[in-house]
């Protein structure tokens, strides 16, 4: 299969052209001129000529390149001719072409080919306008259709046509607006709206015999926007030192009704298929000196999968699924916020999956449910998106101070679990504890309906009788009889002395 590792740089370049430029004056050579320099100051290498005649500014032969880091090959624009246009009322129109050539290329290795993509972002009935004053502007950008069209792909040196290789992507009804303000730093509020995507990409590398399609669509997608970007002092590439120089953003994308569907087809290996929906959901993430944070949400999500070994399809869904992970970024010897979520709401299975381990019906078929919120600080030891410091480390990037459970909820079969806790570590004892930080604190548990869901286990033949016995005896150590049957609870402490506590019972 080939892997595309620069391809999110590439295809986000349009956007970046179209929808984040920093157009800092109204006049055409002004804009051109403070774009240009904008480009550059982000790592971009620009060639173009200039031709100023009658108000309008004409770049001809305009070429955009981006090394990778690390020999990793480059990402290209051929962009052509863009002109630059006063329209007498103190905005500037731009005008671009229908097509750009957009290529992106990856230096192979000893066991992954080199590869070049190469693809033309298309837009139709568009339009971009700036107006406003040079130290706040309005930028707007509207049209008919924007899309993504792969023309070629060359892998190991061998060109490959629609027939084995193919990405087409088109977004209709698109409309951007920004408004820049532009002082020792570059901030942005942006908001954007698109109708529908749809999207349709096949992969089939001649010399396997597995091929792969996907198709889908998205409806009634919406983005707002924030940040603050840096005047030209330092490569887009160095993250850790465009966040040092006061990088800092963060956007929602939130989406109505969406479906994909995979086909996978292979002589060899078997066939796969799947087909998945949902309701909607949204996607955030920010990135600065306070950290990077990334969260999902999705509703009413379906999923129908069939595998060449099983002879029934796989139908499940979720009316609620939903994950969160914040971290640092920034070195620091001061502890530093991180958290970590994870849900699976309402999870139902289809009774021919329940049939394969519970043919009789024997365990609640009820919609299970997992919740996990966990939220702390840590201090980090090194700046790990510095390239240069991640490549010389050599353990982990940070240490855990404090831990606490803030959710944890395991509903299914029956039976529920529940927890929450805090608990501090100090990292300079690695002996109270061997092999890690001694803890001190407390995590409180119940658990309702265990004792019912083993003897359903072992009546169904699915835990022996002697494992089943032997849980129970760990819970008797570790757990209290609750208030109601079939019901217990369990305080685990961690003491400043080092002993750890069951219910308190010293079980160390």
């Amino acid at each position: 299969m080939f892997h595309l590792n620069s391809a999110p740089l590439g295809v986000g370049l349009p956007a970046m052209l179209l929808s984040t430029a920093a157009w800092a004056d109204l006049t055409p050579e002004q804009v051109w001129g403070d774009w240009r320099q904008y480009m550059e100051g982000m790592g971009y290498e620009i060639t173009a000529s200039e031709n100023a005649a009658g108000g309008t500014l004409t770049v001809s032969d305009l070429k955009m390149d981006m090394p990778m880091p690390e020999d990793g090959g480059e990402v290209s624009m051929i962009i052509g001719t863009l002109e630059f246009t006063g329209n007498g009322d103190g905005s500037v129109a731009i005008v671009m072409p229908d097509r750009l050539p957009l290529s992106m290329s990856a230096t192979g290795t000893a066991t992954d080919p080199g590869f070049t993509l190469n693809l033309d972002y298309l837009q139709t009935d568009h339009s971009i306008i700036v107006s406003g004053t040079p130290e706040n502007m309005t930028y707007a950008y509207d049209a008919g259709t924007v899309g993504l069209k792969l023309t070629e792909l060359i892998v190991d040196g061998k060109s490959y046509g629609e027939e084995n290789a193919k990405i087409d992507v088109t977004a209709s009804d698109f409309t951007s607006r920004t408004t820049m303000t532009i002082g020792d730093t570059r901030s942005y509020e942006q908001t954007g709206q698109i109708g529908d995507v749809t999207y349709d990409l096949f992969v089939h590398n001649p010399e396997q015999t597995g091929q792969l399609a996907m198709q889908g669509s998205m409806s009634d997608l919406t983005l707002e926007g924030t940040g603050t970007i840096p005047l030209n002092t330092v490569s887009a590439a160095d993250m850790s030192a465009m966040i040092a120089a006061g990088f800092d953003m963060s956007g929602i994308i939130s989406y109505g009704s969406g479906n994909t569907g995979i086909n996978f087809q292979d002589e060899e290996e078997g066939d796969f298929a799947s087909a998945t929906s949902s309701q909607g959901g949204e996607l955030s993430v920010s990135m600065g000196p306070d950290g990077i944070a990334y969260s999902g949400s999705q509703k009413d999500t379906k999923m129908n999968v069939k595998v060449a070994d099983l002879p029934f399809p796989i139908d499940i869904s979720m009316a609620r699924a939903g994950f969160k992970l914040e971290a640092p970024v920034v070195k620091s010897d001061e502890a530093q916020d991180f958290a970590l979520g994870l849900t699976l709401g309402d999870f139902v299975m289809s009774d021919m999956i329940w049939g394969i381990f519970d043919p009789t019906g024997q365990l609640p078929r009820d919609p299970a449910t997992v919740e996990l919120d966990l939220s702390g600080q840590a201090k980090l030891l090194v700046d790990y998106m510095d390239p240069e410091a991640a490549a010389q480390l050599a353990g982990p990037p940070g240490e855990v101070e404090a831990l606490s459970v803030n959710t944890l909820v395991v509903d299914a079969a029956g039976a529920r679990l529940e927890g929450k806790g805090d608990v501090t570590f100090d990292n300079s004892d690695m002996t109270t504890v061997p092999g890690m930080p001694k803890p001190v604190g407390a995590v409180d548990l119940s658990l309702a309906g265990g004792n019912g869901l083993l003897d359903k286990l072992v009546a169904m033949g699915l835990l022996p009788q002697d494992q089943a016995m032997g849980a129970r005896m760990m819970m008797g150590l570790f757990a209290v009889p609750g208030g109601e049957p079939d019901t217990l609870t369990s305080k685990i402490e961690f003491t400043e002395d080092g002993q750890i506590l069951a219910n308190g019972q010293r079980i160390k």
